[in-house]
Formats: C-alpha cells, structure tokens, sequence
C-alpha cells in the first residue's frame, strides 16, 4: 500500500481522503476577493496565443521586428521559437510581391528554437518588405505566418501604407445574387 501526503490530506493507493465543500462553502470561497483578484489577474496575464494549440509555434521574436522601421538595411533575419521547431520556408518579399532570394534552404534535420540568416546584401528599393514563414514542430501541424517592415529615414510603419492604400470602393449588391464593385462618389 502507498502512502502519500497531497495538499495536508492522506491518500492511500490514489483515492483521496477529504471533504466534498458544500455549495454555499464553495461559491463563498470562489467569489472571496483574493481568490477573485487571483483569477483575474491569471486571465489578463495568459496571452491570447495561447488560447489555442498555435500559440506555442508562433515567434516569441523577430527582426526585424513586425511594423518597424529601420534606417537601413537588415544584416539578417531572425526568428525565435518558444520551442524547437523545424523551419519549412522563410522568404522575402517586396511591397509589391517580388520575391527576393535570402538564400534560405530547408534543412529536415534541423530543429532549433531560433534561426538567422545573414542577407550579406543591400535589400531592392519598396516601401516595405514582409517576411513569410512556415514551421513546424511535428505535433502540432503546420503554422504560417509573416512579419512587416519598412527601411529608411522617410520610411513609415507598413501598416500605415497599406492602410494608406485601402479602397474606397462600395459593393452594391443587387437583388439578383450577382454584384459589382463601384467606386464612391
């Protein structure tokens, strides 16, 4: 027979030796100010990323970090994991979707919580440049995502030119299903 001490209660062989908390017990203890306040602040320190299964493979840190603006041109990029995983595609692009060899190449063997490729070049002219990336960590499926950044002195956070180039174009839907884009005037 096993004996263990949990929590100031005896257990023998697993089954657990205590008390069942009444109702009216239980909801005053649950609603008592500390242990409210406790639960509160568990809920807004828990990031949203966690919410779900992904929020483990999404990266703790990038650089360039997403939305920045940088006065000149990367020396690399870098991603960092909060857990080993293996690095299916990093590429670059420029604002208008050309891709731009960063000489990344996909290695099977190789997990590893952070990852830097050295550019070794000045990046082509655009307004901004998003970086994609795929990983996984052979549990959890398949995560892509991407990061956002603009360079020099009279650049402007990405975000900000593509909200910039938003149209302002109304849908009019017609009664018969079928429906057309019209610009406002």
């Amino acid at each position: 027979m096993i004996k263990a001490k949990a929590g100031g209660k005896h257990m023998v062989n697993g089954s657990r030796n205590r008390r069942c908390l009444g109702r009216q017990e239980f909801h005053s203890r649950l609603l008592s100010l500390p242990c409210l306040f406790a639960a509160s602040l568990l809920f807004l320190a828990t990031p949203l990323a966690a919410q779900h299964s992904h929020g483990v493979l999404t990266p703790g840190v990038t650089f360039p970090t997403d939305d920045s603006v940088l006065d000149e041109s990367p020396q690399m990029i870098m991603m960092s994991f909060r857990v080993d995983v293996t690095l299916l595609k990093l590429a670059l692009y420029s604002a208008e979707g050309d891709w731009i060899n960063i000489g990344f190449a996909y290695d099977p063997n190789r997990m590893a919580d952070s990852f830097a490729y050295p550019l070794g070049f000045e990046l082509p002219d655009s307004e901004y440049y998003i970086a994609r990336w795929s990983v996984t960590d052979g549990k959890r499926g398949l995560l892509n995502g991407e990061f956002k950044f603009s360079i020099g002195d009279d650049a402007i956070p990405p975000s900000e030119v593509i909200a910039s180039k938003v149209s302002d174009a109304v849908e009019s839907l017609p009664s018969t299903g079928s429906y057309r884009v019209v610009p406002e005037d």
